[in-house]
């Protein structure tokens, strides 16, 4: 019989540095992009995380070339 594994400190850890040194990492490098692709970014989270929200058009030319429109039915918010 075995026992269940159990998560030593060490690996949460590890695994929490991980997690602060990717999130620090990101930041920086996100911080470089232009609003414009930090937009486009968003924009294909969002896409991921509601899409009932969001319409989404793919074309591919003949050619080989992508190109993905998303487009939402929420309307922006007037607080700001």
């Amino acid at each position: 019989m075995s026992l269940p594994d159990e998560s030593h400190p060490v690996t949460s850890f590890v695994q929490e540095e991980m997690i602060d040194n990717l999130a620090q990492t990101m930041t920086q490098f996100l911080a470089q992009w232009p609003p414009v692709a930090r937009l486009r970014l968003l924009a294909f989270m969002h896409l991921v995380e509601q899409p009932e929200t969001m319409k989404a058009l793919l074309e591919i030319t003949p050619s080989g070339s992508l190109r993905l429109t998303l487009d939402t039915d929420v309307a922006p918010s007037r607080t700001h």
